[in-house]
């Protein structure tokens, strides 16, 4: 949610955006899980298995959560050429040694020409510096050469891979798979990485370091953006505290995934979301009352936006330029709708403008609020009624009315005929 906020905004001020998502289809815990999940179907084809049910899973949800798709969305398994040619660079530089099959990053050698820890300020003298790693994440106190390239161990999918008049059969390690993915769409330097602040290090930290050991650049990449983590009530979110939600949990609690991604907008991306059930039910009656506004309203929708109303579209630029300072964004939007000065159709027209960077689906609320023939008949024979003072005739047709799904209102502008949710 957070990146398609940040690439959203950044189309809003007039940017041209190129958006590259990797899928990372092969590290540890893909190999581990795929063997234990297809343990009687080839080490390649288990994998493939596995990674393309969770890929079809998380295209899924995206689009619940009307993530827009990105550019590209490159795979780590169909990238390898790429993943090589980036490792023979590192060790024609001289950044990379070959042990036992494995290709692994020189740290030390690094260092010596240039600096490592940019995004966590490290202290390198309180922390133990080993010799080598083959997992994919390590622990922060602890500084060591990691694997480029890991030799290919019985019962893992593997690739040939030609280095240094050796082959060395094997795959690739998680932090070379994201630069190779990076660079083949995006060159370097490009502008902005994103990422959860857990990613800082080592995953980024060694992004950087290959990236300028293999091209010479010392600044790869313009701006890191990290988000924050979600709690659930004040606690970390995991599996053994059973706070562990997904996106069926929340529509089985008669939630749906935009009342989340509304949820998400109150809170500045770069501090903790705490979820709770109760703040969920808040978002999901705020969301409900601008989606009633627009079907209340949106006959009287315009494409003029008069003064007033330019100043707000000013301030809702201001704030998701300020770092997307959406919490503050959300606030410009309700000062909008509370604001008399505004009419009703112009506020849609806004509303509308604003859905471009909120990515609530607003649009549908206006193309699907045509009432059906037979309900506009139902309210023009209520109104009859009404006129002639026959209370329970009215009363019957507004039965019929809220019976075919929607509900009257008598307000001083006149009915208004309103899709109940």
């Amino acid at each position: 949610i957070f990146a398609d906020i940040l690439q959203r905004s950044l189309k809003f001020a007039g940017y041209q955006v190129k958006w590259v998502m990797n899928i990372t289809d092969v590290d540890d815990k893909t190999i581990r899980d795929s063997q234990k999940e297809y343990p009687d179907l080839k080490p390649m084809d288990a994998l493939r298995k596995l990674t393309r049910f969770y890929e079809e899973a998380f295209w899924h949800d995206l689009s619940l959560l009307d993530i827009e798709k990105p550019d590209f969305t490159p795979r780590a398994t169909e990238t390898i050429g790429e993943i090589q040619k980036i490792i023979h660079l590192i060790a024609q530089n001289g950044f990379a040694y070959e042990k036992n099959g494995s290709v692994y990053f020189d740290l030390r050698k690094y260092l010596k020409k240039h600096k490592y820890g940019w995004l966590m300020d490290l202290d390198f003298s309180q922390m133990k510096f080993n010799q080598r790693v083959d997992h994919d994440e390590y622990e922060k106190e602890n500084i060591e050469d990691f694997a480029l390239w890991k030799a290919a161990k019985s019962g893992e999918p593997s690739w040939d891979f030609d280095f240094q008049k050796k082959n060395l059969p094997g795959r690739p390690g998680w932090h070379i798979e994201c630069s190779a993915m990076s660079y083949q769409y995006l060159g370097f330097p490009f502008d902005i990485h994103t990422g959860g602040v857990d990613l800082k290090f080592p995953h980024h930290e060694n992004e950087i370091a290959q990236n300028t050991a293999a091209f010479g650049i010392e600044k790869p990449i313009n701006f890191f953006l990290h988000n924050e983590h979600i709690l659930v009530d004040g606690r970390k979110m995991s599996k053994s505290l059973g706070n562990f939600y997904t996106l069926r949990d929340l529509e089985n609690r008669g939630f749906s995934p935009l009342d989340y991604r509304y949820l998400c907008l109150n809170s500045h991306y770069q501090s903790k979301l705490n979820f709770t059930w109760l703040a969920l039910e808040s978002a999901k009656n705020s969301l409900r009352e601008i989606r009633n506004f627009i079907e209340r309203y949106h006959q009287e929708l315009n494409s003029k936006i008069s003064e007033r109303g330019s100043s707000y579209q000013k301030i809702f630029l201001e704030a998701i330029s300020d770092d997307l300072n959406t919490p503050e964004a959300l606030a410009t939007v309700w000062q909008m709708m509370k604001d008399k000065e505004v009419m009703a159709g112009e506020k849609i027209r806004l509303l509308l403008r604003f859905d471009q960077v909120l990515g609530l689906g607003l649009e549908k609320y206006v193309s699907n609020s045509e009432i059906p023939t037979e309900v506009k008949e139902l309210v023009r024979e209520r109104e009859q009624y009404r006129q002639n003072k026959n209370w329970a005739k009215a009363d019957e047709a507004r039965l019929k009315i809220e019976k075919a799904g929607y509900q009257v209102e008598d307000t001083a502008e006149g009915v208004r005929v309103i899709k109940k949710n």
